[in-house]
């Protein structure tokens, strides 16, 4: 019995230890684990935007002018002075003789006091139809503030609600502006006129057109100057607005209303403002790589709330995105980084544990929603909270082993 059964016990034994053999050389000879970064599927909204560089630029900015020839005595001025009222003399100018002598100037000058006179009219009367506007569009704004915590209006409707209202506003400091200006056009034009008036050698001063802060001094030194030639700016350099450059394609699903994310410089501080003014004509651009491009210009005005946190001044660069669209607050959202694409869809690596405590991927096609440049909407395909795979590797296949550190954010 024993003898029978001693081979058959040799054999088994042979074919456990050829077994064991196959396993362990299949366990080295199997691929090694990929090394990867994981993200978890959340919920987070989408926002769709245009971003392009631009400026700052002060709003409402005024440009003191020679009003006749003469010699420009030596500004006392200089950038960053404050002016403190306005028609405070910043200009001093000798009138040449024979500006004064002439009867054509004098005729001129008279009709330009008139036509500063018709244009103050004009001015207060677009300045009282805009504060009506004003006071119709600020009850309207109030009331969408109130009720729009029980939703009883909707989302567009306010929005539509709050853009009227800083139309109207935008109007009403317009038509003060222009006001202002046509008071300067007058104040010159009746200095002028005592000028022409007056006995050769009397210097004629030239007021601030508004109050503010010199912003460029555009001739500084004294000598002669011709009628019509750029002394100084002046402006309040808090009160600015950006200006962006977009292409012409992209301009076209720009609305005003529409929501700017703003960066100034390096600064870390992030400013919000509505567009105000997608101008109506393009323009050809030279691009740094030599291409022309058509582009519009997209003026923002900048939220009161954020302004004071910025450092900006009139000139300088900002960075803005536009935002057109934006997909529902409570969506399901992946970085764009964990997609591929292949013959026109989109695939993510869902990341599955197996039984022998490893985990695997397993590649799946995904239908997405609205993207932007980090996040885009996952309409099907990813469940909340799954796990998947950001920059993919080359290597990568469906059913790939990996390894991820624990430590690896999961955001």
């Amino acid at each position: 019995m024993n003898k029978a059964t001693s081979p058959f016990l040799k054999w088994m034994i042979v074919v456990a230890c050829g077994a064991g053999l196959a396993f362990f050389v299949a366990l080295a000879l199997r691929p090694e684990r990929i090394p990867v970064e994981v993200t978890k599927v959340q919920r987070g909204q989408v926002l769709v935007g245009v971003t392009d560089d631009g400026y700052a630029r002060v709003r409402e900015r005024y440009t003191v002018y020679a009003p006749m020839h003469g010699n420009l005595r030596r500004l006392k001025v200089h950038a960053g002075d404050s002016v403190w009222r306005r028609g405070d003399p910043i200009v001093i100018l000798d009138p040449s003789d024979s500006e004064l002598l002439d009867p054509k100037t004098k005729l001129e000058t008279e009709a330009k006091v008139k036509a500063a006179e018709s244009s103050i009219s004009r001015a207060e009367e677009l300045r009282t139809v805009a504060l009506e506007s004003l006071e119709l569009a600020e009850h309207e704004y109030q009331r969408a503030l109130e009720l729009r915590p029980s939703n009883a209006v909707s989302q567009a409707e306010f929005d539509t609600a709050e853009h009227r209202f800083r139309i109207t506003r935008a109007e009403v400091r317009a038509s003060e502006f222009l006001r202002s200006l046509a008071v300067h056009e007058l104040e010159v034009a009746q200095a002028v006129l005592k000028a022409s008036q007056s006995p050769p050698g009397q210097p004629m001063p030239i007021g601030s057109p508004s109050d503010g802060v010199v912003l460029r001094v555009l001739r500084e030194d004294a000598g002669y100057v011709a009628a019509g030639t750029p002394l100084l700016e002046i402006g309040d350099p808090k009160d600015l607005e950006i200006q962006i450059d977009v292409l012409s394609t992209a301009a076209v699903a720009i609305q005003p209303g529409n929501r700017v994310e703003i960066r100034g410089g390096n600064s870390e501080s992030l400013l919000y403002g509505k567009v105000r003014l997608v101008e109506p004509s393009a323009f050809l651009k030279i691009s740094a790589l030599g291409v022309e491009e058509r582009r519009v210009l997209v003026l923002v005005d900048v939220d009161e709330s954020t302004q004071g946190q910025s450092k900006l001044s009139d000139g300088y660069r900002v960075d803005a995105t536009i935002i057109v669209d934006s997909s529902d607050p409570k969506s399901l959202i992946v970085p764009t980084a964990a997609l591929e694409s292949s013959m026109g869809k989109f695939y993510a690596y869902r990341v599955e544990p197996t039984r022998f405590g490893e985990h695997r991927v397993v590649r799946v096609e995904v239908q997405l929603g609205k993207k932007d440049r980090k996040h885009s909407e996952v309409l099907s395909g990813l469940e909340l909270d799954e796990i998947v795979v950001t920059y993919p590797p080359e290597k990568l296949q469906h059913a790939s082993r990996v390894r991820f550190d624990a430590k690896t954010p999961r955001r």
